[in-house]
């Protein structure tokens, strides 16, 4: 497991940090950082998940890659990067409070535009729900929403990647 985590923990840890410090830009430039540490979160979870398994395939494994290693491999990174994301969202979020109710009253506007089309697509009551619980959501479900939007495609990446990195010599 050593190898793993050594070839893992430097891909989850650039990414963490390239989406903090997006974050960071982004409240610099008073654009609303939360949601675009998501958005940026998609763009950089691939793109490490696939340096940090092609690294371990070049750098640990000889040049081999089983799809298994390549998913622990993929899982290590993402998760790394989600656990710090949901983690310094959180702490800014806590320090920062007009950050958190900017990103709240932005979800409630976004759901009062879109009023008509999400009744019709849920129920009256769905919606009166769903609007209920964004009004009413905490720090802590926001860092926990952040995670999870890090861990479910960093999943569906790295099976694919682990699909496309996967080589195994013919020696054996």
């Amino acid at each position: 497991m050593n190898r793993y985590w050594r070839a893992a923990y430097p891909f989850g840890l650039s990414g963490a940090g390239l989406c903090l410090l997006g974050m960071l830009v982004m409240y610099l430039l008073q654009v609303e950082p939360v949601s675009m540490n998501l958005i940026l979160g998609y763009i950089f979870t691939p793109i490490f998940v696939f340096f940090g398994i092609k690294g371990f395939r070049d750098g640990y494994n000889n040049g081999d890659l089983f799809f298994s290693q390549g998913m622990t491999v993929g899982f290590l990174v993402y998760t790394l990067m989600a656990l710090l994301s949901g983690l310094y969202v959180f702490v800014f979020l806590q320090v920062e409070v007009q950050a958190f109710e900017t990103f709240r009253q932005v979800n409630l506007d976004l759901m009062s535009d879109n009023q008509e089309v999400l009744k019709e697509q849920l129920t009256e009551q769905a919606y009166n729900d769903t609007y209920t619980s964004v009004s009413e959501m905490s720090r802590a479900d926001v860092a926990v929403n952040d995670f999870l939007r890090k861990i479910f495609p960093g999943l569906f990446f790295t099976i694919i990647i682990s699909i496309i990195l996967k080589r195994t010599s013919h020696n054996q």
